[in-house]
């Protein structure tokens, strides 16, 4: 039988069933994506769905240009806004297609899909609804406050929600008009309708058209009346429908398919009596999707009942869906295609859901999801015009109504597999339905944390997708180019139980790429508009522990809410739990941390997660559609960091109810800081827990000033993180996602936890702290800074035993571990305390089991990782009932277990003394079969593993990096009733602290109440250049972070996140620098690591091992990656080496100042430690092909005035820095004068020394003389107003320092002649008419000064002039004179400028040689 998966990629649908691979069921085999067995079609209408082999994937492009510069068909664009700085999209492409976009310089990136991070979700399983209830404290708030969620609205961002389970029904978010909000971000939800059937009726009554009744235009085919009722000719030749492809591009060439019906289908049991049109035309269409790994088909009608041409009435065939969906295999069911037995549906009228009660019993269990969902169009079926509207930006992606007036289609919400059902029904059960827990005779019911809260369900399955979902939710709407807000969020809260991994894909760390930014954004009041209240999001922390660094995104977000994970042991005695000797016989022990929980630092390394909550395990009501032969209930095993999420977000829904009661206006900020005030102490590390686990009630009571508690926040965390998130954001162009420019907002506001920023060695930064009591009494509160401290490490080796059967429980198959009692394991502390088998001060206990990473792997298998072996690791409380000192299933209590597929497993116990009544006994259970990351099981038997077993005891103790100042008495503070008081608190960085994050306490703790603000700051390493090297040490580690070793935490079955990371942070503000040398080094064969260089805005500019040809045709996000397989849903690494075994090199670039992030991830693990020292040197330095110095160009004459505007210039392709000494004096560039003729006339010099990178120099002087003074005309003749008769006598002189020798003189006479250089001279007028004339005297210095003198002269012949005194030998004799006078002169000039421009040259040689010596 052919096979048919569910559309989406395999992450999706694997990580679904993550249970096995992350070693819950050790040795269980992973479902694939070819192993879901599904029919090809249906049996009620005939479409083809041929698999597609290589079809078109998601990209986001954006770029500088417009959607139509880029996209040559409309169609491809599933969603994208145009603006006047670039575009961004979301498109459909062929790797072909993708490709030559990137050659036309657009960005271009695969589109992620999400990962989810359910750890579990399986049918058929119930907890008590006190257990559940109790760990968030949420039912204490129901009774005591009346508090349910009520008037609060949680938008779930996931992979949609089914609604048909009464617990959850009436938790669907409704507007004023009573219809349903809903959106399909992912556009599966369109639902064609455009199928259309003409009826001939009068009167009431239906007739058959005549044979020559053409139909009308664009009407599929027509309505006929029989003895057997009246029906739709969908059998007709003209009878296919169309069909929209929710499965593409997976399946089915096209995302609109034709199908053909296989029977006419029924609307009416009579010509009288039929589902009623006003206009005469019914429209027809079919639901396409998966349900539960099935194919899914539901034939709709859709029709005009109260008005013609306005439909507004849904009928679903769901008897007939349902005999199709359950059908046996090579079996045709007697379908009955009739919609008259049917429930017709309208949305706003409360029943939209698609529900069928198969076996007449009351009770719905059949279920094809909820009309009325708001889709985006994102093929462009309805919304494309062939063409992109120029001024709406994006045609494509239009957000469709939840139903066409017109009839042409309408939008639905499932959901495909049931995560985004699990998280919503953790938030909203209102436990109104009872279940069988244990398949015995006791019922239960199933309470949500909010059960009166309202789930707007966002179905987004793609990176791409959450963008609009996030935006949409908040209340903006996508109006023209711009992202709208409409005046209210349509959610309070956000809630993301997801994340993307590959993050390298994305060329941005977590923390600073596009998604971390656009949430913070949302999350900031008024940030987006001057009216927006900001909108709180919570995130899990994902799944990729227990190495730490192992969030991703969202959730290593600064500002929104991360949550990880804690135990619940409800699960055991449960399905496939029950009788497996390793879980023990009770459901006791919870709220310790979760193996797999994700842990922070970010890149940032502000403390991460925030928050704890129930992972590991929950149980949900589910989806009700139940196959005919099976008996299951509607209920699930829930977890991961997919169940915590919810839990917080049903928390924070409870508090805002609260705070609304009260008319306290609140932001998120206030909601975070209040849910992390009142948050218990897992006894855990800030990185490992936050502030600690959820409870609600605690954070009603701070809302009503009720027991004690108390509310602490600082006022320099936001600052600090926007100092560092700052740089990124600012080169984040957020116009192209439709949002006007934004920077994070100047206000400060409060948070609980402290980051202190990145800080050198030695540096002191200082935050006040603010703690109010709400109390209508004075508190007393002491202050301690804390951190937790190794006190005493145990270790014991062995080897396993492998298929040891447990006395009880002794089926075929099914083993128990190897016991080792705590107490056989050497301790100092017993010496001076026999009775205490646990360290009587210790806090925390953390138990490792580690193993070679040979005996791991065998690595003398041909094919990598083809032979892997593992022991998990649990632990119990032992009570010997029959006293016979020997261990039976019976007697152990789980208290926790941990498990993955890597050489390190790791369990942590919170007060470790309080958790055990009786013997604290180890389990080391040994996978009984041996598995192929590419096969799964290979049905061989494990053997032997030798292993280590490492028991480490921790203390709080008093952190010395953080002192407290305030009005303290007796170590306690004060603080009065509705009152609060300020504390002042500086943390010192010691002198010798090496780069990366360092983390701890600050304690507050009153009568009844502790809050532990979680701080964490990092250490910057100053980088000079060219200095030796700088090297950071490699150290002994421990269980808990550090910054000299990594911890053993890969997963071969997890996500590129797992693995264990660090930071380091170096500080650059030398501009030369351009390249970093990283030599990289560890100590073990098989241990591997991956390395990242991120530059101050985030981005990863180098790795040692780029993904290449992998990453471009395979999505890896690095070449050491080796994806996913049959058993490893989250795939693994494998061990590239670009250096030696122990060692790997990276050469990065550095193109701006700032602080560089090293970021590395150890990928494999050799486990013959639990840690392993690192070490690192780094060399940073300027390294360009130049040998040739700066050339120093400034063409300045000798002499100039202020006319010359000419500047010197520098011609360097490397340049560092240029110096200028301006007649001795140094000066900025910007201080030298634009016009150097402005300066005072006289000498200058203007010296120029200029510096390349590389260090290249050189130095010009120049010497200029500056004269603005313009030459000075003295006229001893003619005098202004002379008249004369026959002859005008010129006599002047011209005096100016700077005269040229020749042409500085001109006279221009009256009759146009000029004279050069005369100053003596007598112009015959008699040839001129009598009147005025203007003689013009001209001169003009070296310097290009000028000067003009106009006399005026009249000539009047009939005027008598004196005679002249001059006679003409004499005046001869004075011409030869002045001649000789002249020639003297300039001789004499030249001569003394050739010796002046001799001894000037020969100076400035010997000056330069002098320097240069």
């Amino acid at each position: 039988m052919p096979k048919l998966a569910i559309f989406l990629s395999t992450f999706f649908l694997l990580i679904l069933f993550q249970q096995s691979s992350y070693g819950f069921i050790e040795g269980a085999e992973v479902p694939t994506l070819s192993n879901l067995p599904i029919e090809r079609t249906s049996d009620i209408i005939l479409m083809d769905l041929p698999h597609q082999e290589n079809p078109a994937k998601r990209y986001l492009v954006y770029g500088s240009g417009s959607l139509n510069s880029a996209y040559s068909d409309t169609k491809n664009i599933a969603y994208g806004i145009d603006s006047g700085k670039g575009f961004f999209s979301v498109g459909i492409l062929t790797e072909n297609e993708a490709s030559k976009l990137k050659s036309k310089g657009y960005y271009v990136i695969e589109d992620l899909p999400l990962d989810f991070h359910s750890k579990y979700v399986s049918t058929n399983a119930i907890t008590k609804t006190s257990q559940f209830g109790n760990i968030a404290n949420s039912e204490q708030v129901h009774k005591l406050y009346n508090v349910t969620g009520n008037g609060v609205t949680v938008a779930v961002v996931d992979t949609g929600v089914d609604f048909s389970n009464p617990d959850i029904m009436e938790s669907l978010a409704r507007d004023e008009d009573n219809n349903p909000i809903m959106l399909d971000a992912d556009g599966q939800g369109l639902v064609l309708t455009n199928s259309t059937f003409a009826v001939n009726q009068k009167y009431g009554k239906v007739y058959n058209f005549t044979k020559t009744f053409t139909l009308p235009e664009n009407v599929t085919s027509n309505v006929y009346e029989s003895k057997d009722g009246v029906f739709l000719n969908t059998m007709s030749k003209n009878g296919t429908i169309s069909v929209y492809n929710s499965l593409y591009p997976y399946y089915g060439g096209s995302h609109i398919l034709n199908g053909k019906i296989t029977g006419d289908m029924k609307i009416g049991t009579s010509e009288k009596n039929f589902i009623p049109s006003k206009s005469g035309i019914y429209h027809l269409g079919a639901i396409l999707a998966s349900h539960l790994g099935k194919l899914q088909v539901v034939i709709v009608l859709v029709t005009d009942p109260n008005e013609a041409g306005v439909y507004d009435t849904i009928t679903p065939d769901m008897s007939t869906s349902w005999m199709d969906f359950t059908k046996e295999e090579k079996s045709r069911p007697n379908y009955d295609f009739d919609f008259t037995d049917e429930t017709a549906i309208n949305i706003g009228s409360g029943n939209e859901f698609l529900l069928y009660d198969s076996d007449d019993d009351g009770i719905n269990d059949y279920s094809a999801g909820t009309v009325g969902a708001r889709v985006v169009d994102i093929y462009g079926i309805f919304s494309d015009k062939a063409e992109i509207d120029e001024k709406l930006g994006a045609v494509n992606g239009t957000l469709l109504p939840a139903m066409d007036e017109n009839g042409n289609y309408f939008g639905i919400m499932n959901d495909f597999f049931g995560h985004g059902t699990a998280t919503s029904a953790t938030i909203a059960s209102k436990g109104k339905m009872e279940y069988d827990i244990y398949n015995d005779t006791k019922k239960y019911t199933i309470l949500g944390i909010a059960p009166d809260v309202s789930i707007l369900p966002v179905k987004s399955l793609w990176f791409g997708d959450v963008f609009y979902g996030w935006m949409w939710s908040a209340g903006f709407e996508n109006e023209e180019n711009k992202w709208v807000y409409a005046g209210k969020p349509k959610a309070d809260i956000i809630s993301n139980s997801w994340g993307v991994s590959n993050f390298p894909s994305l060329e941005y760390a977590p923390g600073l790429d596009i998604s971390s930014h656009i949430l913070n954004a949302l999350v900031i009041p008024q940030l987006l508009h001057q009216n927006y209240t900001g909108t709180t999001i919570i995130s899990s922390a994902g799944n990729s522990g227990h190495g730490y660094g192992t969030m991703g995104m969202p959730g290593i977000s600064s500002f929104g809410i991360s949550v990880g994970a804690v135990t619940s042991n409800d699960f055991v005695g449960y399905g496939p739990f029950k009788g497996e000797p390793r879980f023990g016989n009770t459901t006791d022990h919870s709220d310790h941390v979760v193996d797999f929980s994700g842990r922070g630092p970010g890149v940032i390394g502000d403390p991460k997660p925030d928050l704890m909550s129930i992972g590991a395990y929950g149980f949900v009501p589910s989806a009700i559609t139940k196959l005919p032969y099976e008996s299951s209930e509607s209920f699930s095993v829930f977890g991961g960091t997919s169940m915590s999420a919810p839990i917080a977000a049903g928390s924070a829904a409870l508090v805002i109810e609260s705070l609304k009661e009260k008319s306290v206006s609140y932001d998120p900020f206030m909601i975070r800081n209040l849910l992390m005030s009142s948050a218990e102490d897992l006894r855990n590390d800030p990185l490992t827990q936050g502030a600690g686990l959820v409870n609600a009630l605690d954070a009603v009571r701070i809302v009503n000033g009720h027991g004690g508690k108390f509310l602490v926040h600082n006022d320099a965390t936001f600052s600090n993180i926007k100092e560092v998130i700052d740089i990124s954001s600012s080169s984040f162009n957020s116009d192209l996602f439709g949002i006007d420019e934004f920077g994070l907002s100047d206000k400060t506001f409060p948070m609980t936890s402290w980051y202190g920023g990145r800080l050198n060695p030695g540096e002191e930064t200082t935050t006040t702290f603010t703690i109010e009591n709400p109390n209508n009494y004075t508190i007393n509160v002491k202050i301690k800074p804390e951190t937790l401290k190794l006190i005493e490490n145990l270790q014991m080796s062995g080897v396993t035993e492998p298929h040891l059967q447990d006395p009880i429980l002794n089926e075929t198959e099914t083993y128990r571990p190897n016991y080792i009692k705590l107490s056989d394991i050497p301790a100092e502390h017993r010496i001076s305390n026999e009775t205490s088998i646990i360290h009587p001060d210790s806090s925390l206990m953390i138990l490792n089991l580690h193993f070679p990473f040979d005996t791991f792997m065998n690595q003398t298998d041909t094919t990598y990782a083809d032979d892997l072996k593992i022991s998990s690791l649990y632990v119990y409380d032992w009570e010997d009932k029959n006293t016979d000192d020997e261990i039976s299933s019976d007697e152990l209590s789980m208290v926790s277990r941990g498990g993955s597929w890597g050489t390190v497993q790791e369990i942590r116990i919170s007060d470790p003394l309080e958790k055990f009544e009786n013997e604290p006994v180890i389990g080391v259970y040994p996978v009984p079969k041996i598995f192929s990351f590419w096969k799964g099981n290979t049905n061989q038997n494990s053997t032997s593993m030798d292993y280590t077993l490492s028991t480490s005891y921790y203390q709080n103790v008093l952190w010395d990096d953080i002192t407290v100042s305030g009005a303290l008495v007796d170590d306690e503070l004060t603080i009065f009733a509705n009152d609060f008081t300020d504390v002042r608190a500086t943390l010192s960085v010691p002198s010798d602290r090496q780069t990366g994050v360092y983390q701890g306490f600050l304690s507050f703790e009153g009568k009844y109440h502790k809050i532990n603000a979680p701080v964490s700051y990092g250490v910057l390493e100053t980088v000079e250049k060219d200095v030796k090297q700088t090297v950071i040490s490699g150290s002994a580690g421990d269980a808990l972070y550090g910054n000299g070793f990594v911890k053993g935490a890969f997963d071969m079955t997890s996500r590129y996140m797992a693995g264990d990371w660090r930071q380091y942070y170096f500080d650059i503000q030398d501009h030369t620098i351009n390249s970093a040398t990283i030599d990289f080094e560890w100590e073990n064969d098989n241990t591997n690591f991956t390395v990242f260089m991120i530059d101050p805005q985030g981005k990863i500019i180098q790795t040692n091992f780029p993904s290449g040809v992998f990453g471009e045709f395979l999505g890896w996000p690095t070449s050491d990656w080796l994806g996913t397989s049959s058993f490893s849903a989250g795939g693994t690494f494998y061990p590239l080496k670009n250096r030696d075994n122990t060692s790997t090199v990276l050469f990065a670039p550095i193109n701006q100042t700032g602080t560089y992030t090293l970021l590395v991830h150890s990928t494999l693990f050799d486990g013959t430690s639990i840690t392993e020292p690192i070490s690192l040197a780094a060399k940073f330095t300027t390294i360009v092909p130049d040998e040739k110095p700066p050339e120093i160009m400034f063409e300045i004459p000798d002499l100039i005035n202020k006319t010359f505007d000419i500047l010197p210039k520098i011609i360097e392709k490397n340049p560092d820095f240029v110096k200028y000494y301006l007649d001795g004096e140094e000066r900025e560039q910007e201080q030298l004068p634009l016009r150097f003729g402005m300066l005072p006339d006289g000498q200058h010099d203007l010296r120029i020394h200029a510096t390349d990178i590389v260090g290249n120099e050189a130095e010009k002087t120049f010497s200029f003389t500056i004269d603005n003074t313009p030459p000075e005309i003295l006229v001893k003749s003619p005098v202004n107003g002379t008249t004369v008769s026959h002859s005008l006598k010129i006599d002047f002189k011209v005096k100016d320092e700077n005269l040229a020798e020749g042409g500085a003189i001109t006279i221009l006479l009256p009759d146009g002649e000029s004279l050069e250089d005369v100053t003596l001279h007598s112009f015959n007028v008699t040839g001129i008419d009598d009147g005025v004339y203007d003689l013009k005297i001209m001169a003009v210095d070296l310097a290009e000064n000028e000067q003009t003198k106009m006399i005026s002269f009249n000539v009047d012949h009939a005027f008598v002039e004196a005679p002249s005194v001059i006679s003409k030998e004499k005046e001869a004799v004075s011409e030869n004179t002045l001649l000789i006078i002249v020639g003297a002169v300039i001789v004499a000039a030249i001569v003394i400028t050739i010796i002046v421009k001799r001894f000037r040259k020969t100076s400035t040689e010997n000056k330069i040689l002098k320097e240069d010596l």
